[in-house]
Formats: C-alpha cells, sequence, structure tokens
C-alpha cells in the first residue's frame, strides 16, 4: 500500500497555447491528443507501415479529418482511437514526414533477483571498479541496502545486506570522500538523518555513518552544489517543508544547511532553470500541490524564486530541455492520479501552462533520457498502482508519441536506466517493493541515430549522481 498523503482525483482540462510553426497549436497539446488513447507506438499518419509518411497519406489522413474517407483506411492517422483525425493528429503525420517516425522499444521479460524487505529506491553505479553497473536498492521495511555486483554479462549475483538508518526512503552512489570510489548514502524516514557508507572499491563497504537531516528525510541527490570540488548531498524532506543541504567537506564529512521549500517536498531535483548558469532546486510538494523553484546564488547558496501551481499533488519533478530551445523544462510524477504534468519554459525560469499527459496509474518517480537513441529526450515513469512502466518518446519539440507500458511487478517505487549489459542500449532497472525484487527488462541493441537541433540535453551541471 502507498504511503502517500490522500487526496481527491481531479482531472485537468488542458490549455492550448499558441506556438511557433504550428498552426497555433502547441506542442504540448498535440501531446495531449497523441497521449488520449491507448498505448501504441505507430508512427502517427504512417497507413501502410512502412516506417514513413509520405504526401499520399498525409492527404489520406486529411480527407480523414474531413469525414471524407473512413477511418480504417489510415489507422495510424487516427492516434487517439477517437474514430477520427483532429488537427494535431494531422500535425503529427506533418511532423513524421518531415522528421522521419518515432522509433519504439522493445524489452526482454523481467529477470528478478531479490532484495531485502520492500525495496523503496535504487541508484545504479560501478561499486566495484569492474567499469560494469551495480546496483544499491534501499530497503525501507527492513531499514538496510541490498548491494548486487553485476557478473560482467549484465546479470546480477545474490545480493550482499548493508545496515542503515531506520526506513531509508531514498539512496545514492557518489564520491563524497575523494578517493575516487563509489560510496552510498541513504536519506533515512524513519531517523531522519542521513547513512553514509564509505566504499572499499569491492562492493563492500564500511559500517555507516550518520548526519542529521530533516523530518522524514525522503529523497537524496549528490552534487557538486558550491563549486568547490566536493560532493554536495541535498535531502528532501516532506516532514520539514524543506530541503537539508549538506555541503561536503572532500572527506566524507558534511555541514548541515536548511532551505525552505514548499508544504511536504517529497522529491528535489537540480539543474539550470533560470538560464544563468548557476544549478538551480526545484521541488515536488505533495501537500501543497506545486513545484517549487530555489535559484542558486552560487557558492551553495539559494533563494526562493517561484511557486508554480498545479492541480494534483507532486511527488517527483525531472528537469530537462525537451522542446530543444535549449532552455529547461519541467515533467511532474502526479503521484495519485494516472498522469503527469509537463511545464514547457517561458524562459528565465517561468513557465507554460502545465499539460497533462497520461501514463500508468499512480506515477511516482518521473526521469528524462534518450531511451530510443535518438539524441532526443524521453520521459520515464514507474506507476505504482498498475505495476508497470510508462515510457514516452520524444519528438523533440515538447510533444510526445503516445505512451508504452511495460509490466515489472506488483508496486513499482522506483526505476532507474542503464546500460547493465553494455550493448549500447539502456535497460530498465526497478524496485519492486511488494515482491521484495529488482526486477531488471534489458533492451535489444539501439545504434545511435542523430537528430540535429532538436531536443538535446542541456549541458550538465557538475551533478555526481541521481536518486532514483
Amino acid at each position: 500500500m502507498s504511503d502517500r498523503c490522500s487526496s481527491r482525483r481531479r482531472v485537468a482540462t488542458p490549455v492550448r497555447r499558441r506556438r511557433r510553426g504550428t498552426f497555433g497549436v502547441s506542442a504540448a497539446t498535440l501531446a495531449i491528443v497523441l497521449l488520449g488513447g491507448a498505448p501504441s507506438l505507430a508512427c502517427p499518419g504512417d497507413c501502410n507501415g512502412d516506417g514513413g509518411v509520405a504526401v499520399a497519406e498525409i492527404i489520406l489522413a486529411v480527407r480523414i479529418a474531413l469525414q471524407q474517407t473512413a477511418v480504417e483506411a489510415c489507422a495510424a492517422a487516427d492516434a487517439d482511437r477517437s474514430g477520427g483525425v483532429a488537427i494535431g493528429e494531422l500535425i503529427a503525420a506533418v511532423n513524421a514526414a518531415l522528421d522521419g517516425c518515432v522509433t519504439g522499444v522493445a524489452f526482454e521479460p523481467p529477470r528478478r533477483y531479490p532484495t531485502g524487505d520492500s525495496p523503496r529506491s535504487l541508484a545504479v553505479g560501478d561499486l566495484d571498479g569492474d567499469t560494469w553497473p551495480d546496483i544499491a536498492a534501499a530497503n525501507h521495511i527492513s531499514h538496510d541496502v541490498s548491494v548486487l555486483l553485476n557478473d560482467g554479462a549484465g546479470a546480477f549475483l545474490p545480493h550482499q545486506l548493508h545496515p542503515v538508518g531506520r526506513i531509508p526512503l531514498g539512496i545514492v552512489i557518489a564520491d563524497v570522500n575523494g578517493d575516487r570510489l563509489a560510496d552510498l548514502a541513504t536519506a533515512n524516514g524513519g531517523s531522519h538523518d542521513v547513512s553514509i557508507l564509505l566504499g572499499r572499491g569491492d562492493g563492500s563497504f564500511e559500517e555507516e555513518r550518520r548526519y542529521p537531516a530533516a523530518d522524514s528525510a525522503r529523497t537524496i541527490l549528490a552534487a557538486n552544489v558550491d563549486a568547490n570540488d566536493t560532493v554536495d548531498l541535498l535531502v528532501a524532506a516532506p516532514g520539514s517543508s524543506g530541503v537539508v543541504l549538506l555541503l561536503g567537506r572532500g572527506d566524507g564529512a558534511f555541514d548541515r544547511a536548511v532551505i525552505g521549500a514548499g508544504f511536504q517536498p517529497w522529491w528535489a531535483a537540480l539543474g539550470d532553470v533560470t538560464g544563468d548558469t548557476i544549478p538551480d532546486v526545484v521541488t515536488a510538494n505533495a501537500e501543497s500541490s506545486d513545484l517549487t523553484v530555489l535559484a542558486g546564488l552560487g557558492g551553495g547558496g539559494f533563494i526562493g524564486r517561484s511557486r508554480l501551481p498545479l492541480s494534483e499533488p507532486a511527488f517527483s519533478v525531472a528537469i530537462a530541455d525537451l522542446d530543444g530551445n535549449g532552455a529547461a523544462d519541467l515533467v511532474t510524477g502526479n503521484g495519485q492520479d494516472g498522469s503527469l504534468w509537463l511545464l514547457l519554459d517561458n524562459g528565465g525560469g517561468s513557465f507554460q501552462t502545465p499539460v497533462r499527459l497520461p501514463v500508468g496509474d499512480g506515477p511516482f518517480p518521473v526521469h528524462v533520457a534518450d531511451i530510443n537513441a535518438d539524441m532526443i529526450p524521453d520521459i520515464v515513469t514507474a506507476n505504482e498502482l498498475s505495476g508497470d512502466v510508462s515510457i514516452l518518446l520524444g519528438r523533440g519539440d515538447g510533444a510526445f508519441a503516445p505512451g508504452e507500458r511495460f509490466a515489472v511487478g506488483a508496486s513499482p517505487y522506483a526505476v532507474a536506466l542503464s546500460d547493465i549489459d553494455r550493448n549500447g542500449a539502456l535497460d530498465l532497472v526497478v524496485a519492486t517493493g511488494a515482491s521484495d525484487e529488482i526486477a531488471v527488462r534489458r533492451q535489444a541493441g539501439a545504434a545511435p541515430r542523430a537528430a540535429p537541433g532538436k531536443g538535446l540535453f542541456p549541458p550538465p551541471l557538475r551533478q555526481t549522481s541521481f536518486v532514483w
């Protein structure tokens, strides 16, 4: 059962916004049209299924829109399966003709690996120095961390347990003491602190060290926030309505500061939202149903910049350039509704009206990655209540292909994306809390494809690792 706060479900009405070059229909509004129906990754307007859209197929789609031809003549033009073709679907077909079809993804059946009791979050990285990605999972009921080492072929050895604080809800991999070995840090919601496990470089760890954080410490990320070449930790703490900043001294010890945020911030993300090249913090606030933008001042300081209202509680947030204009956009996981909110930027840290993107039931963690290797950001979320992962492939202009869902198991609390078998394609690594397992779905190898000038990620901040 989810431990998130309860609230009444509400469905937001999408707001149309004018966007240059799209005939008065915004790319984000187009995303709503494309995501309205059953999950499908068919190319919009590809009537004959040859992987492209010709002029004759666009004309056929127009005839269907004018009700001069039956929709069965080109089912791919009816992206939302409504029985007709709307203007947004025509635009999608034209985009596919000009830019090429969005390429889908496919995964092998899940491989399952036991963990401790109810893994709540996970991180992926090289923990034993062999260059292969390993898994660390925070088990929030057994109060420990499971470490699963890669066997060098994309499978994982039996897990080893390491005790941490009570109810670890977030975990991150980072080198916190500057010895070039991977360490672990967990955010402990029950003991209101952070556990540090210094790595020995072989996949084993020293006993934990504890540092005070805040009430209900939940998600954690690691980054060089104050630009002094040491790793710092940021912890979202719903119980304190703030973000705790642990500034690293470089030897595994930290100095603590608290930054005010919204009411019950469940998640924090780091990125340059205001466009000044200084990292900012964005929190997803469950109780106040909004996002808070904390503008970075440099040197580890932040100041409240803006509150972005939502019509649903926000439980996670990701920052990336989703429309290819070089500025950061936001996407949230709503948790209690089967949808995400997409907030495209207006520049300078302001954003357009949120647009709803349907996904599976109960999306909690949301991430952005190039899952199909086309150089365009895609959206991935774990859906706790429907037991699957949703993947929304991006077009690079703020629009997304219809979402595809991949079953992983009961209560997927967290998802990470990593090329765990080193075949050039990102795989799904999922913490399935109800079955005390990690589920891994491997993707077939993907050859990178160029898409110049569209949907490229913004320059990376000096971020060491991410919470998943």
